[in-house]
């Protein structure tokens, strides 16, 4: 990160405090007029260091200084933001017992707080104030991926680079031909990141990474499965031999514990606090169109289990009847009005809070897939076995970070990403950005 980016964050952090606070100050004038009682402003005064670190952590648990971050993802974060920074707020002032902060407060300035940081994010994203100008950058692979990769790099990074170079490669291309030329143009000097699609071989990343090293490139690499998997790998000397020892990513022991007995507390309180969610939802599906109200099906868990996953009916009776197993999409005529409803918000999926109570799945983890569409996905990717090593969940890194739409292959360097990594603390964080996910259409339809 360059220090003109380093510095652009902390004043953009600056300002969203700034504006955080304001629209405090601004719901108390606009509620008691010019003269305001010291008996509720002193305890709010009080309460208000508090109240910016919850904002702050929230920022960051969002994600909301990322160079690469697209503006309907940082409008629903705001939404979630303001949201969940009420809850917590209120919160904090029943413990320190400062009842005298009104409540009509974090009302009127969770409108404004939405309004204004609304506007002031959306022309820092417009005019690109967090970073002037994109990095320049140049791809690397074979056609097919390189297209695919500039689809994800024009919508999720087109702020932070620029691709303007490409080295197409095919079966009868001569990289290190190819490759020469580059290091030779005059252009090469410009270059500060190198994007490496996952079909360029080892040789080819070693004679790129090399002169990326020497040169004081960055390298953005799309990771192979086992790249993936030597992240947690130990060290060890075999004598003076150096050896990478990776022992498997099947979770055991204490963090395994937490992570089930989290699990269980949550999904009893989610299943408590749902319940009048639930009910309308189970009248809107009768009312909607004749059938059961819940739906279940088979998906495969942990070691290839086979479970029963439960849903709220998103579909007509008998969808699959004359089709079989296939795939929806956006414009999939088995699905009922409040069925689409229901799968643009995810709603349709409460009832797996059951699931999670009964050890089928956890809260976060690889999504479970159905057993037909599984046995296609291993002809094609035979890692996509070792998802199963770790229990599946209702929401995972895949879906906060990907699409509906994204590709097997990439879902499973998501889901083997967050096996190597999960802790209690990504699980939070996983949890939290879900509820943006519910806000985006694209990432939740």
């Amino acid at each position: 990160m360059t220090s003109s980016v380093r510095l652009n964050k902390i004043l953009l952090a600056l300002a969203d405090i700034a504006i955080y606070v304001m629209a405090f100050y601004l719901s108390f004038y606009l509620r008691y007029g010019w003269e305001l009682p010291a008996r509720n402003v002193e305890p709010f005064t009080f309460m208000l260091p508090w109240f910016i670190m919850v904002f702050m952590i929230l920022l960051i648990v969002y994600d909301l200084y990322s160079i690469y971050i697209k503006f309907d993802e940082i409008l629903a974060s705001l939404v979630c933001i303001v949201f969940l920074a009420d809850i917590i707020n209120v919160s904090l002032s029943f413990l320190f017992r400062q009842f005298a902060v009104p409540r009509s407060i974090f009302l009127i300035s969770s409108i404004l707080q939405l309004l204004l940081l609304g506007i002031w994010r959306y022309v820092v994203w417009k005019k690109g104030l967090l970073i002037k100008n994109p990095r320049q950058a140049l791809i690397i692979g074979y056609p097919g991926e390189i297209r695919k990769l500039l689809d994800s790099v024009n919508v999720s990074l087109d702020k932070g680079l620029l691709v303007t170079k490409e080295i197409r490669l095919n079966n009868k291309d001569n990289f290190s031909q190819s490759w020469s030329n580059f290091i030779s143009s005059a252009g090469s000097k410009a270059i500060e990141v190198i994007l490496i699609c996952s079909s360029v071989g080892q040789k080819e990343r070693d004679a790129i990474v090399s002169y990326a090293l020497d040169e004081g490139k960055m390298i953005m690499l799309v990771p192979g499965i086992y790249e993936i998997l030597l992240q947690q790998a130990k060290m060890v000397s075999a004598g003076d031999v150096p050896i990478m020892q990776l022992q498997g990513i099947l979770a055991e022991g204490k963090p395994e514990v937490v992570k089930r007995i989290t699990d269980i507390v949550f999904s009893l309180l989610g299943l408590v606090i749902l319940m009048p969610v639930a009910l309308a939802i189970a009248l809107a599906i009768k009312l909607d169109s004749p059938g059961p109200v819940f739906y279940s099906q088979m998906r495969a868990g942990m070691r290839g289990q086979v479970f029963s996953l439960y849903k709220f009916r998103t579909m007509v009776l008998n969808a699959e009847k004359l089709s079989g197993p296939v795939m929806t999409d956006a414009g999939d005529r088995r699905i009922t009005r409040v069925g689409r409803f229901l799968r643009r918000t995810r709603l349709d999926e409460i009832p797996q809070f059951i699931n999670v109570l009964k050890g089928d799945m956890s809260l976060v983890g690889p999504r479970p897939e159905r057993p037909f569409f599984l046995n296609e996905f291993r002809e094609e990717i035979p890692e996509f076995e070792y998802r199963h090593q770790i229990r599946g969940g209702v929401t995972g890194l895949a879906q906060v970070e990907g699409n509906y739409t994204t590709d097997p292959s990439n879902k499973l360097r998501y889901d083997l990403y967050y096996a190597q990594k999960k802790s209690l603390m990504m699980d939070i964080v996983i949890l939290l950005r879900t509820a943006r996910v519910m806000l985006q259409r694209k990432k939740a339809s």
